[in-house]
């Protein structure tokens, strides 16, 4: 189970600044490329899907296997460099979405290690305040408590 390595799987502040510069590096990179939609533009232009997709393959490949039949009125290098963009973009974003993936398995496990502590920790807090007789439990688990809301069942 990935939870028993976990100790062992925390970042570095070398590693996190390396992953923050990373990271902002590539937003700094993408930036100057980006144009920021609104609702109404991404509804206009909307995303391009797997058939109109197979439609732009094959224009792509009319044009460099019998250019003859290809309409004057399109600037070509444009049309070129436009699908190169794309399908880079679209790796990217492949990778990218990778990348999220592992950051949200990781932060999972760790808000899952962190719970799992908080539960240990007020269970010792509600064991103090019964047998220990020592001050600042009972406020800590008065603060605590809320956040465990009664279900009116009994274990």
């Amino acid at each position: 189970m990935p939870i028993e390595n976990l100790g062992k799987n925390h970042f570095t502040a070398a590693e996190k600044t390396q992953l923050d510069d990373a990271v902002n590096a590539v937003l700094q990179l993408i930036k100057p490329k980006t144009y920021n939609l609104t609702a109404k533009e991404r509804s206009k232009y909307g995303k391009v899907g797997d058939k109109k997709k197979l439609l732009i393959d094959k224009t792509k490949e009319y044009h460099q296997n019998m250019p003859a039949l290809q309409s004057p009125d399109i600037n070509w290098d444009e049309f070129e460099v436009d699908y190169a963009t794309r399908h880079f973009a679209e790796q990217k974003i492949l990778q990218l979405q990778s990348a999220v993936q592992m950051m949200l398995n990781i932060k999972i496990l760790h808000d899952h290690d962190n719970y799992q502590d908080t539960l240990r920790d007020y269970r010792f807090a509600t064991y103090k305040n019964k047998f220990g007789n020592q001050s600042g439990y009972e406020v800590k688990i008065n603060e605590m408590k809320v956040f465990f809301p009664k279900t009116g069942k009994t274990k």
